[in-house]
């Protein structure tokens, strides 16, 4: 099966096959045959991901723990697209990578949001973090007040956090992209196709 250059038809399941520079799939008919032979409650057995335990938090960000209410006094009051990816947390509290500030910038002023004051930075946990439910708690509650019309999830550190959580804490219109190394590689399709997103809202 191969994956057609526009990552636009690829279906969800393969794109971040697609992502890695995969274009082809080698289809062994023998290893299926084998597959399809397998006892029924062995190859319908899947485990499923273990739902993160959430910690009560007030909606009032003047209650939250340090830095986090600084964190929010920074964003704009009603973003049209909220930001997360796993390294947000080493970026905004004084240990950036230099290349990602300029990546943004450039990502933004493609995707049509630049200077508008849509967009804002929420991370999904912090470096060094000791209560990991908490800080997920503490990022769906700044979800909560800042409901924004997209949420881009940037990268599997970021997706593994938010994916277990039950239906309905994140918002219907939630799109896991690319993490930002893979955007910094200079892939022009996977970069157009992320600025496409982010700029349809």
């Amino acid at each position: 099966m191969g994956l057609h250059d526009s990552i636009l038809d690829v279906p969800e399941r393969l794109r971040i096959w697609q992502l890695a520079g995969v274009r082809y799939f080698y289809c062994d008919p023998d290893l299926a045959a084998v597959a399809s032979v397998a006892p029924p409650s062995f190859a319908q057995e899947q485990v499923p991901p273990a739902v993160p335990v959430l910690t009560t938090v007030a909606d009032d960000p003047a209650t939250w723990p340090a830095p986090w209410p600084a964190f929010f006094a920074k964003a704009p009051a009603q973003p049209r697209v909220v930001l997360t990816y796993a390294a947000l947390g080493d970026d905004l509290t004084g240990n950036p990578d230099p290349r990602r500030g300029p990546m943004w910038r450039r990502l933004f002023t493609d995707s049509g949001l630049a200077g508008k004051n849509l967009l804002a930075f929420w991370p999904v946990c912090l470096p060094r973090e000791s209560d990991p439910a908490l800080s997920l708690s503490l990022f769906l509650s700044g979800l909560r007040l800042l409901r924004p019309r997209l949420l881009a999830v940037f990268g599997d550190g970021a997706a593994s956090r938010l994916t277990p959580l039950a239906p309905g804490l994140l918002p219907e219109n939630t799109r896991y992209l690319p993490d930002p190394n893979v955007l910094l590689e200079g892939d022009k399709e996977v970069w157009d196709h992320v600025a496409s997103i982010l700029g349809s809202v």
